[in-house]
């Protein structure tokens, strides 16, 4: 079970964060398909872009096709997804891809194809005892350009061989970047790579680093899902094809890699919604539909509460609809960060329109904001502040990563390296964009 060094190409970016799987030996436990339940929908047809679906298919991979797995539901439930807002007109193609691409007939219907797929698992002749992640980074590339986006489902475990574990995996971390950067000079895409964790039942055969075999029957592993595609129809897919909860079966956690910032951000101070103290709008920052500066600053409680002290605090109204950041991510206070000491980021939640004033709700209703974000001030220091979100990787990958997994039954849910993977594809965004650390920032004025 060895696999070649991972020398990824720049889209591999996103998909080799699909990929890297060891020596994928005498694949084991094949099953026959079980039927999953279609659904009947009418397509509706949007601009349409060439959509390439990439399912790893080595030896290891077998254990998630073994029975009715989450792994076919996801499967099923992107199809639904993709059937429903990009037709079936000839732009999304499926392939199972290993030591090469081989391509498969779903013009018939999108929608039937996971339950069938066992039966295109593997062909006779196919070469499936190991992936090569430069080839299969080179191979889908090749056919990712500015209409194309590429979606990988894959195991993402790097293949090293030797023992030092952390040597070795910095190791192929410094290919990825090396395989991301060569791609950017070749073509100069502003690529996005939304790596998206997934769990699934696995019954099958575990290798571990060092090639060792454990059986498992029916436990919950982590697979990956990466999609890469120009930042433009990067956006376009993402608020349609909705890669969350509730939406694709097996739905762990994301995490969204792209370029540039929101720089038409929307947002809005509330003046009487979530606040402390007393402070009236800025008039020369302030128009029917957003309030973008606050003055006349009195910490004192506007309610009289006891447990409030001189605390001051405001809330502000934000549309998040156009950052590419995951839910989560947005709603956690330490991936902001301020101007200054003077502030906390107190609070972020969803937009309830139920707990907004009517007199804010006229104001920034038209806009839809999405979030509200609540700054409570540290002292009685008040002045002008900047409120960022930092481009960072989130905590769960540092959590899902293992390095060691020769003993797999006691870190099923971990996958061994991963971190240095998306650390890779990261670091190689941070060199060709050395100043694009936020998603966004905004700034309200504020006089005493």
């Amino acid at each position: 079970m060895q696999k070649p060094l991972l020398i990824l190409s720049l889209a591999a970016i996103f998909l080799f964060t699909a990929c890297g799987h060891r020596d994928r030996s005498k694949p084991s436990n094949e099953c026959d398909g079980t039927r999953v339940d279609t659904l009947a929908i009418t397509p509706r047809v949007t601009k349409a872009h060439n959509i390439n679906i990439y399912i790893e298919n080595s030896g290891s991979m077998d254990g998630y096709v073994c029975g009715n797995t989450e792994f076919k539901g996801a499967i099923r439930d992107l199809m639904v997804l993709l059937k429903h807002y990009y037709g079936e007109g000839g732009s999304i193609k499926v392939y199972f891809i290993n030591s090469q691409i081989r391509g498969t007939d779903t013009k018939t219907d999108l929608a039937t194809f996971a339950q069938n797929i066992n039966t295109h698992w593997k062909v006779e002749g196919e070469n499936r005892t190991s992936s090569n992640l430069n080839n299969v980074f080179k191979m889908i590339l090749e056919k990712t350009d500015k209409q194309t986006i590429s979606i990988l489902f894959s195991d993402c475990i790097y293949s090293i061989k030797g023992k030092d574990a952390e040597g070795l995996l910095s190791d192929e971390k410094s290919l990825t970047e090396d395989a991301f950067l060569t791609r950017w000079r070749v073509d100069s895409l502003k690529l996005a790579t939304t790596i998206v964790k997934m769990k699934s039942k696995f019954t099958g055969t575990y290798y571990d680093k060092d090639n060792q075999k454990t059986q498992l029957s029916g436990e919950l592993r982590p697979y990956y899902i990466c999609v890469i595609g120009n930042n433009d129809i990067m956006l376009d897919f993402n608020q349609k094809i909705q890669l969350e909860k509730d939406k694709i079966e097996g739905f762990d956690n994301k995490y969204v890699i792209s370029t540039g910032a929101t720089d038409d951000l929307y947002y809005s101070v509330l003046m009487s919604t979530d606040n402390a103290g007393r402070f009236k709008a800025t008039r020369a920052l302030s128009t029917k539909e957003y309030v973008h500066g606050i003055e006349d600053v009195d910490v004192r409680s506007r309610n009289r509460d006891e447990n409030a002290g001189n605390k001051f605090a405001f809330a502000v109204a934000i549309d998040f609809k156009n950052v590419a950041a995951e839910e989560d991510y947005l709603l956690t206070p330490k991936n902001y960060t301020l101007s200054d000491n003077n502030f906390i980021v107190k609070e972020i939640k969803p937009v309830d329109k139920n707990k907004v004033s009517a007199s804010d709700w006229l104001k920034i209703s038209s806009a839809n904001p999405t979030h509200i974000i609540v700054l409570e001030a540290t002292g009685t220091a008040i002045s002008d502040v900047k409120v960022a979100l930092k481009k960072q990787m989130p905590q769960w990958i540092e959590q899902t990563t293992t390095m060691d997994d020769r003993y797999i039954r006691k870190n099923l849910d971990k996958t061994f390296g991963i971190k240095y993977l998306i650390e890779g594809i990261s670091e190689a965004y941070q060199v060709i964009y050395p100043s694009d650390v936020n998603f966004f920032e905004f700034e309200i004025k504020i006089k005493k």
